[in-house]
């Protein structure tokens, strides 16, 4: 009896003990899992509009450019996304500018709205081809109305957009004109996510016009599968080049395409586990610090200039398989060319 009520002793306290051991290792284990997880970071992104009052104005009239315009910010804000516009001040003074006062009021929308905007010059010149000179006039002259307009809401003119993504022919060229830009006030607003979502969208204004409604439902059902892709894709270009995903900047266009469907853009990009955040909050990624002295004629991302200034040849290699536009979106844009 002894016996068995010491083994019965030696029980209860293996017991007690092993369940103390697992009660005593729970909350290190949880706290192990909670701090692994803060270890990874959020997808982020930044949100920038660019050719604002409409990228395509010249093929729309007034009430059809202001339509676009509403829709747009109301999606923008329905989203609750922070989001940049870049203004292209030449388009406020189109048809002579007898139409001024209310193209002003279009883009008023967005600073109504509490949306910032940014300088993408007067004219859209090409910085590639444009003598400098003139380009910086061009970029002055495009700073009247959105100034006026920031002021009135309470913020400031501080971000530029170079049209085309190009930023110079030549080293020299891009160098002056960033010291241009910082005598200004001016921060670069450079992009990491690329896209032709202007082709997408000129196929859809044609359609839009033509009232083909099954056109217009075809491009945006392959818009958004696309660009799903495209940011598959500068996701894995930012691991290869810099070993963790930045924080993105992602260029669109204000269009009747993204007017329409801006929501669901939203949607695909939070199923991607996006954090929404300002252009403000990206740039504090230490990548946008990264030396770029590509001067290349093509646009194209910061991820793919960095690449290309430090010599990355996996991540050169990488950015070569870029997802295809459609061949139905190429062909239309062929035929209206």
């Amino acid at each position: 009896m002894v016996f068995k009520g010491s083994q019965m002793k030696l029980k209860v306290v293996l017991t007690v003990f092993a369940v103390g051991l697992l009660a005593a290792m729970i909350p290190e284990n949880r706290s192990a899992r909670v701090d692994a997880a803060q270890k990874v970071a959020p997808r982020e992104i930044a949100i920038t509009f660019d050719d604002l009052i409409e990228s395509q104005s010249g093929r729309h009239d007034l009430k059809t450019i202001a339509a676009i315009n509403r829709k747009l910010v109301q999606a923008i804000t329905d989203s609750h996304v922070p989001a940049i516009g870049f203004v292209n001040e030449g388009k406020l003074h189109e048809n002579n500018g007898k139409e001024i006062a209310a193209r002003t009021a279009i883009l008023k929308l967005w600073t109504d709205a509490g949306i910032e905007l940014g300088n993408h010059t007067y004219s859209h010149h090409d910085l590639f081809t444009t003598p400098l000179e003139l380009f910086q006039a061009d970029l002055i002259r495009g700073e009247a109305v959105t100034s006026r307009l920031l002021d009135a809401s309470g913020m400031k003119l501080r971000y530029f957009r170079h049209p085309f993504l190009h930023t110079g022919p030549d080293a020299e060229t891009k160098t002056a004109f960033e010291k241009f830009l910082v005598g200004r006030n001016y921060t670069i607003a450079p992009v990491s996510v690329d896209n032709q979502d202007w082709m997408f969208a000129a196929v859809y204004t044609t359609a839009l016009a033509d009232n083909d409604r099954a056109l217009m439902k075809r491009v945006a059902e392959a818009y958004l599968p696309y660009m799903n892709a495209m940011l598959e894709h500068y996701e894995k270009l930012s691991v290869t080049l810099l070993g963790y995903e930045v924080r993105q900047t992602l260029l669109i266009h204000d269009n009747p395409l993204n007017a329409d469907h801006f929501g669901e853009l939203v949607e695909v990009m939070k199923k991607r586990g996006y954090k929404f955040i300002s252009l403000e909050e990206a740039l504090q990624d230490k990548a946008y610090s990264l030396p770029d002295n590509y001067t290349g004629r093509s646009g194209i991302s910061w991820l793919e200039r960095w690449a290309m200034t430090q010599k990355h040849q996996a991540a050169i290699d990488s950015f070569k398989l870029e997802p295809e536009v459609p061949d139905f979106i190429k062909q239309k844009m062929s035929r209206s060319s």
